[in-house]
């Protein structure tokens, strides 16, 4: 029975008929039946211009979370994933928005787009090796993209990959017209391979095109990689006086001052570098050795194992963190980086002796001897063929 105190026109409903107009969307308050109208479901079209209102506007959670709605609605959607993607990207969440763009890629394989916004988000992951490969693919379908040329271009510099840049560039500087960042980016990958006589040809078109201390920057590289850091080092400074924010300049300058013993000068240019650029495989890589040679080891820790991850084939990086290892007593760990020193760089003399010492300590006196047996030969190999220009 209904209370008493509800009107006598409610109280004409009767209990079957109330129960039927619940399943029918009625609620009951207070004693009174009010019918509640069903929220129509927004239409994809509309859930997808809301998503893109929201994104304009810089409101990233809400474009995220309405993009997240219309993919449930269209899961094959590869616009609405791929403007998902570039939120989560914006947003900072980049292990998400690579796992978008791959599941964009399944419905629309070798997208050029699609592989440029993937190298994109690798790149701000600093997965330098997986961002040139996405980029490689989306030159493939896409030659003509000076962004993905540019990106694709970086990442071989910072993956040490000099002869990759240089096949890449070469034939877009040959035929013109001058592009300053193709000029100044050839230059650097022909100075870093050791080919500082056509580094020149650059530097002088850089000279001619370039901003303020760009040609400065080449010189000073390629005075460095000829062994004249003295004169290298107030190069270098020049160009940093012009321009500070030369791409590479704060860790080629804190190179050539390592190399002329200004310890103090060369690591606070570094630093700079880090600030610039925490993903600067140089400054990590000579920051983190200065403080492992200084004792300082739980410092040098973190720049040398971001340098090795930056390039993991790289020899010097490998040695650095096998020697880290080595002085917090991880012995087999040192083994196996210094190992894989010696075997892809046999004339790397001080692996060979640092592993004389690892053996000796593992308790392995033939391996120890053999190690010093080397070192002895490398040394009779420098004398005999004198100091190197």
């Amino acid at each position: 029975m209904f209370d008493e105190t509800i009107p006598a026109a409610a109280r004409r409903f009767r209990w079957a008929s109330f129960r039927g107009l619940l399943g029918l969307g009625l609620c009951v308050f207070g004693g009174w039946a009010i019918a509640q109208a069903p929220v129509p479901a927004k239409s994809p079209e509309a859930l997808f211009h809301e998503a893109d209102a929201a994104y304009q506007r810089g409101d990233l959670p809400g474009a995220i979370h309405l993009y997240e709605e219309l993919l449930r609605l269209q899961p094959d959607s590869v616009p609405a994933r791929t403007n998902l993607a570039v939120a989560l990207a914006h947003a900072g969440r980049y292990d998400d928005a690579v796992a978008q763009y791959k599941e964009a890629l399944k419905r629309a394989p070798d997208n050029p787009g699609i592989l440029l916004n993937l190298a994109l988000a690798r790149y701000k992951q600093a997965d330098f090796a997986r961002a040139a490969g996405d980029l490689e693919r989306s030159r493939g379908k896409n030659p003509e993209n000076r962004q993905a040329l540019y990106l694709l271009a970086d990442c071989y510099l910072r993956l040490g990959r000099f002869r990759d840049a240089i096949a890449l560039l070469q034939p877009v500087y040959a035929a013109g017209p001058d592009d300053r960042t193709v000029d100044f980016a050839l230059g650097m990958a022909l100075l870093r391979d050791g080919q500082v006589q056509k580094g020149e040809t650059i530097i002088d078109r850089v000279m001619k095109n370039g901003s303020p201390g760009e040609a400065d920057l080449l010189i000073g590289e390629a005075q460095l990689a000829a062994g004249d850091a003295k004169t290298a080092a107030p190069t270098l400074r020049k160009a940093l006086d012009a321009n500070p924010n030369l791409p590479g300049g704060w860790s080629l300058y804190g190179k050539a001052l390592l190399e002329i013993a200004a310890r103090d000068e060369a690591k606070a240019a570094l630093q700079k570098a880090l600030q610039a650029d925490p993903n600067d495989f140089d400054a990590n890589l000579y920051l983190g050795g200065m403080l492992r040679h200084d004792a300082n080891v739980p410092e040098a820790v973190p720049y040398l194992e971001r340098a090795l991850s930056l390039r993991p084939a790289s020899v010097e990086a490998q040695f650095q963190v096998g020697m880290v290892n080595l002085a917090e007593g991880h012995l087999e760990e040192a083994r196996k980086y210094l190992e894989r020193v010696e075997r892809e760089s046999p004339d790397f003399q001080e692996a060979h002796a640092q592993l004389a010492v690892l053996y000796a300590r593992l308790n392995r006196p033939d391996d120890s001897k053999r190690e010093r047996a080397i070192v002895l030969q490398l040394d009779e190999k420098a004398r005999r063929e004198g100091p190197k220009n």
